[in-house]
């Protein structure tokens, strides 16, 4: 790259702000989409397309940064759209960010929705990660129609191939074979020194859906994971294993960690630890009856963690659960049961009905709070978990449930019409009688809950009852111990 292009850091950089009272980041001026993290020298870098929701709205980048994955210092927006007529000047969508020889490189999506080819990747370099210049060459990769479609050109990952000796960039393209619907692929470019860029035939495409959004791609435990996210009826990030970068690609059963609201996860992390960074939607009218809306808040970082078999399970990172202050619930004085039978002792809950519910519930634990604890359950339960934001009479609110049977844990609302879907939900293969960990976090209008070191859910809860949380099971029998609570942040 040449020296005309590196922006000099001006001497007395802009002022910059904390934001430390929520456990999800959102800016103060926006909201939250598509996290494109970059971890520097123990530093987690966000850059993250800012939506502002305006009626001439340009998404562009914004950037944040954090040692802790808990507090987030924002830093001077990054890539701004361009003036009328350039590749971006609709608009800076999702990339990734680099680094060769001390220069760092991101590589976006410019969105011009005037010209014949609408998404194209461009180019912008820094010598600090904070200020940035585009490269006067932009676009320097547009489709290839020998094998993409013109429409689908977006969401560049760069990477180094250790043994071609060069560079990949990994695409959301569409090929020009197959069935209109499925066409979905990741596309592939190559180039020796960041600045010449040869399309080739499509990385990895097999025809199962439309657009495989913000495609990222990273060795761990020895093997090498991609992903890919969804963008149709099912809204998740899913993954493929191979033993080699080239593949090839197998799914994983499940090839998903989170459900349908935790969306465009990418990852960063140093040789040691890897976190997958997600965004939580808001929905349209602050309201659970509203459609889901671009944007909304960062998600709490998934720690991935890698199975034997070579699946990817998430956990809640210990700097997350370091922020809060747990108190050890006294069972007997905090909790009461008010159907079926319940067995109370220190910081252990045991709840059993074969016929029906049993319910109990915690008493000052309302609204906003984080819980922890163990799970198990006995053979043929139907289902058990929490109770949130109910009505006293428990005809509205919210539920936490494991659903053995069903291979499934899932966050619903109640009431809701017998045809439709829970609110999200995600795969999970639950063992009778082995405690599974979980911790949960309500705060403002998120849920967010992480499952036995395996799987997470995030959501969106905006209705606001005032009564106690509570523990259920229905037709079998439930032990919820080693129960802590604290209060949220908020």
């Amino acid at each position: 790259m040449s020296e005309r292009l590196i922006p000099k850091a001006p001497s007395s950089p802009r002022p910059s702000a904390i934001t430390v009272e929520h456990i999800h980041y959102r800016p103060s001026d926006g909201f939250f989409g598509d996290a494109i993290p970059f971890y520097w020298k123990g530093s987690y870098h966000i850059f993250y397309l800012k939506a502002t929701r305006a009626a001439d709205e340009r998404l562009f980048w914004s950037h944040i940064v954090s040692t802790d994955l808990v507090h987030w210092k924002e830093l001077p927006d990054a890539i701004l759209p361009g003036e009328s007529g350039a590749p971006d000047s609709g608009g800076c969508w999702t990339g990734s960010v680099i680094e060769k020889d001390d220069i760092f490189h991101i590589f976006y999506t410019g969105w011009n929705p005037s010209s014949p080819v609408p998404q194209t990747i461009c180019h912008a370099v820094s010598e600090d990660l904070v200020h940035w210049m585009k490269d006067e060459r932009n676009p320097v990769l547009v489709p290839d129609e020998r094998w993409y479609g013109k429409s689908d050109w977006r969401d560049p990952f760069v990477l180094w191939h250790p043994k071609e000796k060069r560079y990949f960039m990994l695409i959301c393209a569409t090929t020009k074979y197959g069935p209109a619907a499925k066409r979905g692929c990741v596309g592939l470019a190559k180039s020796y020194d960041l600045e010449r860029w040869e399309a080739c035939p499509p990385f990895y495409a097999p025809n199962i859906c439309g657009p495989m959004e913000c495609p990222d791609l990273f060795e761990l435990d020895g093997r090498w994971y991609l992903l890919f996210s969804e963008f149709t009826e099912s809204l998740q990030t899913h993954y493929r294993i191979a033993d080699d970068l080239n593949g090839p690609w197998r799914p994983a059963t499940p090839d998903v960690f989170n459900g349908q609201r935790f969306y465009a996860a990418k990852t960063a992390g140093d040789r040691k630890r890897r976190f997958a960074f997600g965004w939580i939607p808001t929905r349209e009218g602050e309201s659970d009856e509203g459609k889901w809306q671009w944007g909304g808040h960062l998600a709490i970082p998934h720690e991935l963690v890698i199975g034997n078999d070579g699946s990817i399970s998430v956990r809640c990172p210990e700097e997350v659960i370091n922020t809060f202050q747990f108190k050890e619930l006294d069972v007997e004085k905090s909790i009461s049961g008010l159907l079926g039978r319940w067995d109370f002792h220190r910081n252990d809950a045991y709840g059993e009905r074969i016929d029906g519910l049993a319910y109990a519930t915690i008493a000052d634990l309302r609204n906003d709070f984080v819980l922890m604890g163990e799970v198990s359950f006995q053979t043929s339960t139907r289902e058990f978990g929490l109770l949130i934001r109910t009505d006293a009479d428990l005809s509205a609110g919210y539920a936490l449930k494991f659903e053995p049977a069903r291979n499934r844990v899932a966050f619903d609302r109640f009431p809701r019409a017998g045809d439709a879907p829970p609110l999200v939900e995600c795969p999970i293969f639950l063992t009778p009688n082995k405690p599974t960990p979980f911790v949960v976090f309500v705060e403002g209008t998120i849920m967010e809950a992480f499952i036995g070191e395996r799987v997470a859910l995030s959501c969106r809860v905006y209705e606001r009852y005032n009564e106690p949380t509570g523990l259920f099971l229905v037709e079998g029998a439930a032990r919820y111990s080693k129960l802590q609570a604290a209060k949220s942040n908020r």
